[in-house]
């Protein structure tokens, strides 16, 4: 019976085929689903600064073309046997060592901590031990996976004339798996099953391959049509590479380099207009590999049409065309992002909609015509089957090797220096150069045809670049992706009074939401290392600071500014005794200014961005000049990889990151941040969280209270007296207890005064002002009326991460919170934490109006 299986098998071998193509694809979903993992998880020990991400990903994608050309090479010398046991092993390996990578990154960090501690190494430094360890802990998974597309082509493909067919084919689905391992990642694993178990549902993928792919040769037995005789001489009768194949292996190579800096310009700007959330860069992510896996696809049908040699250079200039007539569509994102949502598009799966369509606009066609070219590298430079894994191999290993090159110069380099216009600019004359070189060195067409031909591509490249004009900052950045609401609300209101009066001219929605983006002046704006920056201020005087589109700090009196200086104030009001301050972040500089009216000797501030360094600048006086105070230092780090490589302990530390929902900042809301903390507090310290209740659904506060609370239990709620600003005061070893003569006394000082006082709030009256809830009272709060037990956020699975850009869609937010009625606590929860202070000073200072218990 199973030799009859064998024979009916054979006969349909195309079918095998496809079940190995269909595997492929399966592989190609799990290596994305590993990429996407061990980013977030080397980013918890490497730190997530734009360099630390950076070196990640250009080890990922070094691997990768390692793995293409070193073992590609080798696949020619297999037998058909050594092949198939070759790819098992291949997949094999890419699982058992992803089993193993946690178990290597908890030795890496040890050793990572150790350098840090024991060198002090500055950031060049630094950034090569980063680079080290990265290739130390990536380079033989990447090779593993780099190495499979060589491997199975060399396997697969037996006849000269399909060389270049079959291998579109296999990168088509390869990279179709790709994509569906990233929206499967970014949509379900992570948010459902968290980091561990999404690793293991991609060990399953690559054991799963293994098997199927060994079964299914057993079972079938050897191909007809065997292998090329060359495969077991080697390839000492193989042509040697021309002239003209290197200049096309050199422009792919360009091309890589060039695709990158696309992918990383065009990354920076849509986050400013579709989101800074996990689920925005799995829809920009995604997009860009669809584009890639149509263009390896549609090959087929393209080369019946279009001679090879015409097909390359043509892609170039279509790819150059396209990007550049791409940039100004940037600019008109944001109105149609806002136009989409108010015709009533606004649900959870509306959005991710909104978000892939507005992606698809700027990026499908760039990525179709990149997506193209391997295959059409493959028709000229793999011309016969004994040297397809080395030649293969080659082409995919230069290729890759630019995608190092540009992911690296254009986010570290061009970006900070230029901005992402003039990157995709580049990106698009490096095309042009790609296309030049093979058009000008074809010999197919006369000289003067293909001079002719690149003066009209320069001439068109020449023409499509003075034509565009800079993006204006104002429009870029108007954070719609978060401030939807408001534009809406804006243009509500426009519309009601020009239909009330004549005098008001009725518009177009678009024209509206650009009078709303444009009313403030812009002070300031750059394009930095790791985000856009901007500074505006309002016609009142308000001035604000924006990242990546969203706000993150302003001198408005009744909003930010309340919230600046009381995160700063509070704790240190109530500490006995403060010496040592950490802030993590700077933004406008307020909250460390306002730390610093106070006689502390040290504050550090961990910082990121050199751009809202520069920004904060422009808050001097808000912020009392903080940033030239000697007593405050500056850490170019985020404060988590600061905390793990310092012995500095700290009396004070106030978190005040932008968002829970934000990628790179979530992990500042995990149980593991939050050890790290209390492990950096002396005994006594107070930890404080600020918290915006108001983009928060109440059970995502509910999660990160209570992991905050399991660490630090004596926890206490307070509120800057802005709706839906909440401040948690946790302190180590034992319940705050605060004394209020102490708080008199430290108001004492004229500095410490006047810096509460031009909030409008009376210092004396602080604690009584602004408490909100005692242990007791948030205890009753986080567990009363739930229905199952509350998850902890860990950096294995951060669930407001995930939870909380959906509930903001949805508009489930916090009521509790930002009702001006339902702010303050009850005065006997507040006296249950007060000492040095009677009943009767209380009543003189407020007889009957106290905030009501709710």
């Amino acid at each position: 019976m199973l030799a009859n299986r064998t024979v009916c098998l054979q006969k349909n071998r195309s079918w095998i085929t496809w079940i190995f193509f269909v595997l492929f694809a399966l592989s190609g979903a799990s290596a994305l689903i590993y990429e996407v993992v061990w980013v977030r998880l080397f980013t918890t020990i490497l730190g997530a600064s734009s360099y630390a991400v950076t070196i990640v990903l250009a080890t990922f994608m070094a691997g990768l073309g390692l793995g293409a050309w070193g073992i590609g090479k080798k696949a020619d010398q297999y037998t058909e046997k050594q092949l198939i046991k070759a790819y098992v092993i291949l997949e094999l390996g890419i699982g058992i060592y992803a089993l193993l990578l946690p178990v290597l990154l908890g030795a890496a960090e040890s050793w990572y901590v150790a350098f840090f501690r024991h060198f002090s190494p500055g950031p060049s430094v630094f950034n090569g031990f980063r680079l080290i360890l990265s290739i130390l802990l990536l380079i033989v998974p990447t090779t593993l996976i780099g190495a499979t597309l060589p491997v199975l082509s060399r396997y697969i493909i037996r006849r000269e004339q399909l060389i270049s067919l079959k291998v579109s084919q296999l990168y088509a689905l390869n990279t179709l798996g790709a994509l569906c391992g990233t929206l499967f990642a970014g949509y379900i694993l992570l948010p459902r099953l968290g980091i561990s178990l999404t690793t293991m549902t991609a060990v399953g993928m690559n054991m799963f391959v293994a098997g199927v792919f060994w079964l299914t040769n057993a079972m079938t037995g050897p191909s007809q049509k065997p292998l090329d005789r060359f495969l077991v001489k080697g390839t000492q009768e193989d042509r040697k590479t021309t002239h003209f194949q290197k200049v096309v292996l050199m422009g792919f190579c360009l091309s890589g380099v060039a695709a990158m800096f696309y992918e990383v310009a065009w990354t920076r700007t849509l986050s400013m207009i579709l989101g800074t959330s996990t689920y925005a860069f799995t829809t920009m992510l995604s997009t860009f590999l669809l584009g890639i896996a149509l263009g390896s696809a549609v090959y087929g049908y393209i080369k019946r049409f279009v001679p090879v040699r015409w097909l390359f250079i043509g892609l170039q200039f279509i790819i150059t065309a396209s990007a550049l007539m791409s940039i100004p569509l940037f600019e008109k994102l944001p109105f149609l992002y806002l136009s989409i949502n108010a015709a009533g598009m606004d649900s959870w799966m509306d959005v991710q909609f909104i978000r892939f369509v507005l992606a698809a606009s700027v990026m499908l066609l760039p990525t179709l015509a990149l997506g193209t070219l391997l295959p059409v590298v493959s028709a000229f430079f793999v011309e016969k089957t004994s040297h397809l894994g080395r030649r293969l191999g080659t082409a995919y290993g230069l290729n890759t090797l630019g995608n190092v090159i540009g992911a690296a110069a254009g986010g570290l380099l061009l970006i900070p220096f230029l901005g992402m216009q003039k990157t995709i600019m580049i990106g698009a004359v490096i095309n042009f150069v790609a296309g030049s070189m093979v058009c000008l060195i074809n010999t197919d067409i006369s000289k003067r045809t293909r001079w002719a031909g690149v003066t009209t591509a320069a001439l068109l490249t020449i023409v499509l670049i003075t034509a565009v004009t800079p993006w204006a900052p104002k429009i870029i950045n108007s954070g719609v992706y978060v401030y939807e609401d408001r534009y809406n609300t804006m243009l509500d209101r426009y519309q009601k009074a020009s239909e009330n009066q004549n005098s008001i001219p009725t518009l177009p929605p678009w024209q509206v939401f650009e009078m709303a983006m444009k009313q403030y002046d812009l002070l300031y704006y750059d394009t930095g290392v790791s985000a856009t920056v901007a500074v505006m201020e309002r016609s009142d005087g308000v001035k604000f600071l924006t990242i990546n589109g969203k706000t993150d700090a302003s001198t408005g009196k009744k909003s930010d500014m309340a919230t600046q200086v009381m995160i700063a104030q509070l704790p240190l009001l109530f500490h006995e005794n403060p010496d040592k301050v950490l802030v993590v972040g700077l933004g406008s500089g307020i909250t460390a200014g306002s730390v610093l009216t106070h006689d502390i000797r040290m504050v550090d501030c961990a910082e990121l961005s050199p751009s809202v360094i520069k920004a904060a600048r422009f808050f001097n006086k808000a912020n009392h000049g903080a940033l030239d105070d000697k007593r405050l230092r500056i850490v170019p780090r985020d404060a988590r990889n600061m905390l793990l490589t310092t012995e500095e302990r700290y009396d004070v530390i106030i978190s005040q990151p932008s968002n829970p929902w934000i990628s790179g900042e979530s992990s500042l809301f995990s149980l593991e941040w939050y050890k790290l903390v209390r492990q950096h507090l002396e005994s006594g310290g107070l930890f404080l969280q600020w918290l915006p209740a108001y983009l928060m659904s109440e059970k995502d506060l509910k999660i990160i209270v209570h992991t905050l609370r399991s660490v630090l239990p004596n926890l206490t709620v307070w509120t800057s007296g802005s709706l839906g600003d909440l401040i948690f005061i946790a302190k180590k070893s034992r319940p705050l207890r605060i004394d209020y003569q102490q708080v008199l006394q430290k108001l004492e000082k004229k500095s410490v005064y006047e810096d509460i006082q031009r909030l409008g709030i009376d210092p004396l009256t602080i604690p009584f002002e602004l408490f909100v809830m005692n242990e007791p009272q948030l205890n009753r709060y986080l567990y009363s009326n739930i229905e199952k037990p509350l998850h902890k956020n860990t950096d294995d699975l951060l669930f407001t991460e995930f939870s909380t850009p959906k509930q903001l869609t949805r508009q489930k937010k916090v009521r509790r919170f930002i009702l001006p009625g339902r702010l303050h606590g009850d005065l006997e929860s507040l006296k249950s934490i007060l000492i040095n202070i009677n009943d009767k000073e209380i009543f003189n200072l407020f007889p009957k109006d106290i905030g009501k218990e709710t």
